[in-house]
C-alpha cells in the first residue's frame, strides 16, 4: 500500500480509504488512487478489510432478464473492485426460492434490484438483510421508446412495429398509442435479447398482409438481427425498413443504427453509483437522466 500511495502522492491512510470506498476521500482523488493501484496491480486484501471494517465487497444482482443493464452495473461493479453475486430469477420458482431461502445472510454490502417489481413480502424479506438496496426501474427505457416514436412520426411512419427483449412488460404498447399509431398485434412481438432473435421475430413481422415500415427494438443485439434478416432476405434499410434501437451498445454504433442511447447501459452504471452512495451511508435524491437519439444509417423517411 506505501508504493501505491507514494506513487499516486497521497498517504496511505488515503490509499486505504480510496480503495475501500470509505467516506473523506473526493471522486477524483479516488479515481486517481484507483487507476494507480490498477497500473501497479494492488488489489486490497478482501479477508482483512471485511475484519477490520465490516465491508465484504461484494454486491448481490438479482434480475430477471441478462439485458444491457446489468452489463452496465457489472461493469461498474468490477471496475470498483467489488465481487458480483448474480441472482438470475427468470420465472416464479426460482424467485420463490430464492426469496424463501434468502441466500445472501452476511455476504453482501448492498442489493441492486434490475428488471424486477417486489411484492410486499419479498421487500419485507430484502429489508431483513439490513444492508442498502436500490432498484432500477424502466422509466429511462419507456422515455426512450417515446423518443424513438417522435422520430419515426416526423419521418412520415405511421406504422411502426415493436420488438421487445423477453421480460419486458407488454405495456409498452400504451406508449404508441398515446402518439396516435395504431397497435395490431402482430406488430408487438418479444424475442430473446440476441442477435438470432432479432432475426428469427423477421417471419413474424414481415408475414402479415400488412406490413410495417418501421421497427423499433428495445435490445441492441436483436436490433441488429432484424437488420441483418432483412438485408439478406433483399430488402433495404431504411427505404424498406427503418430501424431504432433502444439500446446504444457498441454493434449498433459499428452497424450504423439509429439508437437511442442513455437509456440502458449508462442506468446500470447509475444505479451502481447510487448504491455506493448509500453504503458510505450518504442519501441520493431522484435525478433526471435525459437519454440522446443518436441518427445513423438505419431510419429514414417514409419510402
Amino acid at each position: 500500500m506505501s508504493d501505491v500511495a507514494k506513487a499516486a502522492g497521497v498517504s496511505a491512510a488515503t490509499v486505504s480509504r480510496a480503495l475501500r470506498g470509505e467516506p473523506g476521500v473526493s471522486e477524483a482523488t479516488r479515481q486517481h488512487v484507483s487507476e494507480v493501484a490498477r497500473r501497479m496491480k494492488y488489489a486490497i486484501a478482501r479477508d482483512a478489510s471485511s475484519l477490520a471494517g465490516g465491508r465484504r465487497y461484494a454486491i448481490a444482482v438479482l434480475t430477471s432478464e441478462v439485458n444491457p443493464v446489468l452489463a452496465g452495473a457489472e461493469g461498474a461493479l468490477r471496475q470498483a473492485g467489488y465481487d458480483v453475486l448474480l441472482y438470475v430469477l427468470a420465472d416464479e420458482s426460482a424467485r420463490e426460492k430464492f426469496f424463501d431461502e434468502l441466500p445472501l445472510g452476511r455476504r453482501v454490502d448492498g442489493v441492486l434490484l434490475l428488471s424486477m417489481s417486489l411484492t410486499e413480502g419479498e421487500q419485507a424479506a430484502l429489508e431483513s438483510l439490513e444492508v442498502p438496496h436500490i432498484t432500477v426501474d424502466d422509466a429511462d427505457l419507456r422515455r426512450a421508446l417515446r423518443t424513438a416514436v417522435e422520430h419515426l412520426l416526423a419521418l412520415g411512419h405511421h406504422d411502426v412495429a415493436l420488438v421487445l427483449s423477453d421480460g419486458v412488460d407488454e405495456s409498452y404498447d400504451e406508449i404508441l398509442i398515446e402518439a396516435g399509431l395504431e397497435v395490431r398485434p402482430e406488430w408487438t412481438v418479444w424475442c430473446s435479447p440476441t442477435v438470432d432473435g432479432g432475426e428469427q421475430v423477421v417471419d413474424v413481422l414481415l408475414d402479415g398482409e400488412r406490413l410495417p415500415t418501421a421497427v423499433i427494438s428495445s435490445n441492441g443485439a436483436a436490433a441488429l438481427g432484424i437488420y441483418l434478416r432483412v438485408q439478406r432476405d433483399g430488402r433495404t434499410v431504411p427505404d424498406d425498413l427503418s430501424i431504432v434501437s433502444l439500446d446504444g451498445q457498441e454493434l449498433t454504433r459499428v452497424v450504423g443504427l439509429t439508437a437511442v442511447e442513455g437509456a440502458a447501459k449508462e442506468q446500470g452504471e447509475r444505479a451502481v453509483a447510487d448504491l455506493f452512495t448509500l453504503i458510505r451511508g450518504g442519501e441520493i435524491e431522484p435525478a433526471d437522466h435525459p437519454v440522446r437519439l443518436v441518427v445513423r444509417n438505419s431510419s429514414g423517411p417514409v419510402a
